[in-house]
């Protein structure tokens, strides 16, 4: 029954994102961005992981960009088929010099040996999702890899989940299981900004 509850929501949410035009895209996303970079605990933190956006999620790019300009440790998602790992990047030209994904992300290649794997030293992690209710719970792509990664993390870190307000779905809504874990807060654009 959950797995049927959340395919459902997930066709419902890429339907509504796919509408957003390109204008609304990037108006949500500076406010979000505007809202994480003046959080205490961005502020504070030294080393953050954070995704690389797909178009349908909210931009990513300057906060990449500020986190270097801060002197921030920046690790981002690593996907093979069952898991997921995050490595170090360096600047936004060692970001743009990884290879392209089949869902047209850059990542290190499966290879790539020498770069810093995060074990418990993150202080913050960036989370996508389709969808997120204020309660903490989110909607993933489907294929579980935050939640298995999260769920394997010792450290003492902050979850955060950023998030168009299409995305934002009533408390309760988003069908849990054991292996769904809660995010410590989602940042959303208001309506009126």
């Amino acid at each position: 029954m959950t797995y049927a509850a959340k395919q459902i929501l997930r066709e419902k949410l890429r339907h509504i994102l796919k509408m957003m035009s390109n204008e609304d895209r990037i108006y949500q996303s500076n406010i979000v961005t505007n809202y994480l970079l003046r959080h205490s605990k961005y502020q504070s933190s030294r080393a953050i992981s954070i995704y690389v956006h797909m178009n349908t999620e909210i931009s990513t790019r300057d906060i990449i960009q500020h986190a270097f300009q801060s002197n921030k440790h920046v690790f981002i998602p690593r996907y093979n088929s069952t898991s997921m790992d995050m490595l170090r990047i360096y600047s936004l030209d060692d970001l743009d010099s990884l290879p392209i994904t089949k869902w047209n992300i850059r990542q290190p290649s499966l290879d790539d040996k020498n770069r810093e794997i995060a074990t418990d030293n993150i202080d913050i992690i960036i989370v996508p999702g389709l969808g997120f209710s204020l309660d903490g719970s989110r909607l993933g792509h489907g294929k579980g890899f935050y939640d298995k990664y999260l769920n394997s993390l010792n450290g003492n870190f902050y979850t955060i989940g950023l998030a168009y307000r299409q995305q934002i779905l009533e408390n309760n809504t988003i069908p849990m299981n054991l292996n769904d874990v809660r995010i410590n807060e989602i940042l959303v654009s208001k309506e009126e900004e």
